[in-house]
């Protein structure tokens, strides 16, 4: 459609509304004459008559009712097109909170929702860290950040990234009891386990695969949590192997603090998941903020995808 095309529907339309070429040509800052002739333009191209006048009627034709309908249309659409640009580059403002878990909250989020602010600095953002499965929608939180799925029926989940767990220990425990060379080494060591957050179930059997098989080990807990970042820290001061996710090790890892046990094997794959309440309530924050977070998390998250 040419851009002559879519001025006459627009002129046309204003003209139906005005109910009469004076009152159009009033609306329009124009001539009366120059009102006419436009229409009579408009007339010539489509090659039929869309007004029905003379001294004391004016209505549309069939064919300008047609024409007037798809056009008023067009016209809506066009302003509502308009609106949303507009409103697209107004500043974020209200507030926003995030559940996370605790150490994914403070290790990888917290940076991430700074640098958010600085974009938006009209937006208050509260992040809520806790452990895992301990806080819910009632907390008035506009979005949780969660690893696997919830239990909660209702919620819009939106998947972010994949991660996986590995086995890994501090350089001291290694030189002080040796490096597992096989699945059935870790029998023999001290091993850091998870606890569930409600019930207080452990967390020992961990599943391990290479390229051609997997393996549940059950293993023995000397020391457990049911908070991530203290196994993390027993881990670093060498008082066992741990099962971690390798997005909360990876730091660990990669200066060394950490040493990756048996990196033939990775652990189960773990979802990283945005929880909603409703698709009917999302604020226009909430969806900035997801599509920021998922590049953030891929580009500077070292996530398995």
């Amino acid at each position: 459609m040419a851009l002559d095309d879519l001025t006459d529907i627009a002129f046309f339309v204003s003209l139906v509304d005005a109910g009469s070429i004076t009152a159009a040509s009033r609306r329009l800052s124009v001539s009366s004459a120059a009102v006419s002739r436009r229409l009579a333009k408009i007339e010539e191209r489509l090659g039929i008559g869309l007004i029905i006048r003379n001294t004391r009627h004016f209505h549309l034709s069939d064919s300008g009712q047609i024409y007037y309908d798809g056009g008023l249309k067009i016209v809506e659409e066009n302003e509502r097109l308009e609106s949303e640009v507009i409103q697209s580059d107004q500043s974020l403002k209200g507030s926003l909170s995030i559940g996370a878990p605790l150490e994914l909250g403070r290790h990888k989020l917290a940076p991430f929702i700074a640098s958010f602010f600085e974009k938006h600095p009209q937006l208050q953002l509260n992040l809520a860290v806790a452990s895992e499965g301990s806080y819910d929608f009632d907390d008035y939180l506009d979005i949780i950040i969660r690893l696997g799925l919830p239990d909660s029926n209702g919620a819009i989940v939106t998947k972010i990234a994949t991660t996986v767990k590995v086995l890994c220990a501090s350089p001291e425990y290694i030189e002080k009891n040796g490096e597992p060379l096989t699945l059935e080494d870790l029998q023999k060591h001290t091993c850091l386990c998870l606890r569930r957050y409600k019930s207080m179930e452990v967390i020992n059997q961990w599943v391990l695969e290479n390229e051609t098989t997997s393996h549940v080990v059950s293993v023995q807990p000397a020391l457990s949590s049911n908070n991530a970042e203290i196994v993390h820290d027993w881990a670093l001061s060498g008082e066992g192997i741990a099962y971690k996710l390798y997005s909360d090790a990876y730091e660990s890892l990669r200066n060394g603090n950490l040493i990756r046990i048996l990196p033939q094997y990775k652990g189960e794959s773990v979802p990283l998941y945005a929880v909603l309440p409703s698709r009917n309530h999302i604020k226009k924050s909430v969806r900035l903020l997801l599509e920021e977070l998922k590049i953030y998390i891929k580009n500077t998250v070292e996530f398995y995808q």
